[in-house]
């Protein structure tokens, strides 16, 4: 059988576009994933864990904090930030999940809205990987629909907040160190954001959401605030992204398919048998689906490059 070339799941050659420094950055997060999370992600999944074993090769690659510049952190196009979520999802999106509610969540959060001082104490040891942080947004009963107003509340009380509600399918929290909770004044009843330390808060707790079906490797959990108080020096002061890894979802689909289809497929397997990776690599209604993601976050990108007049959002 005749080898197949390797499939450029790039279709409109975005990564061409990056500087050669960024772009090598790019490759370099192509070949890490290939080569130490692909060969052992599909143990963590049936497990349903977290490949810890991987955190001290994920901090070299130093993404912790892309496209952020000062605090420790790498800096980088918004392009960039981007086809790095790809590059991840394309393997696994579970663990682009991980590096997205990270980065993308918890320190942009503390990028975009923290004060100066939140900024030089948090940030830093964020960028090193020495502290891991979640976003405490979505609730069990209105989900992340903040419009419609959160159930969990927070009242001032001199120097202090304390905290009351629950947070729901909120990714890295069973074991990382700071949770960006939202919760509504009662006072005001506007949408305040706090950093919280996990594991010396009085009155935080988590519990690991159980028997998932997709995302398994990254761990979400269900956190409790009872009484959790928080300094206001915690309060984030102030309150822009896009998401890359729907393609990268899909280019991750796509590459394998064609090959694995033939070689995995005995030629007495029934048509229909090879139905999801002919899907997955050849339909017109997938390819469609595929292109369309592509373009839609390129002039996103290209806004946040040029620092267009949009309000930051950290999600």
């Amino acid at each position: 059988m005749k080898q197949l070339p390797s499939p450029n799941s790039d279709f409109f050659q975005f990564a061409e576009t990056l500087p050669d420094e960024e772009r090598a950055i790019v490759k370099k997060v192509r070949a890490y994933m290939e080569t130490k999370v692909a060969p052992i992600i599909n143990k963590y999944w049936v497990e349903d864990s977290f490949p810890f074993e991987l955190l001290p090769s994920y901090k070299e690659l130093n993404i912790a904090g892309l496209g952020m510049n000062g605090y420790g952190c790498p800096g980088g196009s918004p392009l960039l930030v981007g086809l790095v979520a790809l590059e991840i999802a394309r393997t696994d999106v579970s663990f682009c999940t991980f590096h997205g509610v990270h980065t993308g969540l918890a320190m942009n959060s503390i990028y975009l809205a923290g004060t100066e001082e939140q900024k030089q104490k948090w940030l830093p040891p964020m960028a090193r990987m020495e502290k891991v942080g979640c976003f405490a947004l979505t609730e069990p009963l209105v989900g992340s629909g903040t419009g419609g107003g959160l159930t969990t509340t927070a009242k001032r009380e001199g120097d202090t907040w304390i905290l009351n509600g629950q947070k729901r399918w909120i990714g890295n929290a069973p074991w990382c160190d700071i949770s960006i909770v939202w919760a509504r004044d009662v006072a005001d009843n506007q949408v305040k954001g706090f950093i919280v330390e996990n594991k010396t808060t009085p009155g935080f707790s988590v519990e690991k959401m159980q028997n998932k079906i997709a995302l398994k490797v990254v761990q979400n959990g269900q956190i409790t605030l009872t009484d959790c108080r928080v300094p206001d020096a915690n309060r984030l002061q102030g309150g822009k992204g896009t998401c890359c890894a729907a393609p990268g979802m899909a280019s991750g689909g796509k590459s394998p398919a064609p090959r694995w289809a033939p070689t995995k497929m005995p030629s007495s397997t029934p048509r229909n048998a090879c139905s999801l990776a002919s899907r997955s690599g050849r339909s017109s209604s997938f390819r469609s689906y595929w292109r369309r993601c592509w373009p839609t976050s390129w002039p996103v990108n290209a806004c946040c490059s040029a620092r267009c007049s949009w309000k930051p959002k950290a999600s």
